[in-house]
């Protein structure tokens, strides 16, 4: 399957703020091609009773049932630049939303408005491409997050994004080692990187080999 610059350019777009009917369809897209990479960052994770867990960028949100098979004590929030998928989100999750569980915000990608010090992990997964300034955010994360409290990354890196056609429109690209180095610099310790290839099905519908990275540091 073959897309012209216009459709990839579109497709690039809704990757980073899903929108409209079609931004409906990427939602599901991202659940079935990223479902593997969020079970492994998810598991990362020290899911604990009355853990406060927020997801960078959790689209609609349709996986995080896997947390809360987990341990169903925990309370998640959800920040979102997408309008569209926050909605979606509250509606996949109705029942964890209506109890409290569950919260999904609006987010401008930005800042972060939440209390210091109010999260024990936060993780986020195909985000850090969007990022307009990865290192200011990485300070606005360390603020939100308890001391020693975790923070997960999953991501593709550069070596691979590069061959996919779509990342050329809107994406920044980054080596393992680019990641580690901004986590470094801002009051985090690394504490586990790992990569692993799957093979999945591509947001244009190709079965596609591709690589995976995921961090996982602690603050300070």
């Amino acid at each position: 399957m073959s897309l012209s610059e216009q459709e990839l350019q579109e497709l690039a777009s809704q990757l980073s703020h899903p929108k409209g009917e079609n931004g409906k369809q990427t939602g599901y897209s991202m659940n079935v091609a990223n479902d593997n990479m969020i079970r492994n960052v998810i598991a990362q994770i020290s899911v604990k009773e009355n853990s406060k867990i927020l997801e960078i960028g959790p689209g609609n949100g349709k996986h995080i049932h896997y947390l809360f098979e987990i341990n169903s004590g925990i309370s998640y929030y959800g920040a979102d630049i997408s309008e569209l998928m926050v909605e979606e989100a509250t509606t996949l999750n109705s029942q964890l939303t209506a109890s409290g569980k569950a919260v999904f915000q609006l987010a401008d990608g930005e800042k972060l408005d939440y209390s210091d010090a109010f999260f024990t992990s936060i993780f986020t997964v195909n985000t850090l491409y969007f990022w307009k300034n990865p290192k200011e955010y990485l300070q606005k994360i360390n603020r939100v997050l308890k001391p020693k409290g975790e923070l997960i990354i999953g991501f593709i890196p550069k070596s691979t994004m590069e061959k996919i056609p779509f990342s050329k429109y809107g994406f920044k690209l980054y080596e393992n080692e680019d990641v580690q180095n901004f986590l470094e610099e801002n009051n985090f310790s690394i504490d586990k990187i790992f990569s692993q290839t799957e093979e999945v099905l591509s947001n244009i519908g190709e079965v596609k080999i591709r690589t995976f990275t995921i961090i996982k540091a602690l603050k300070k």
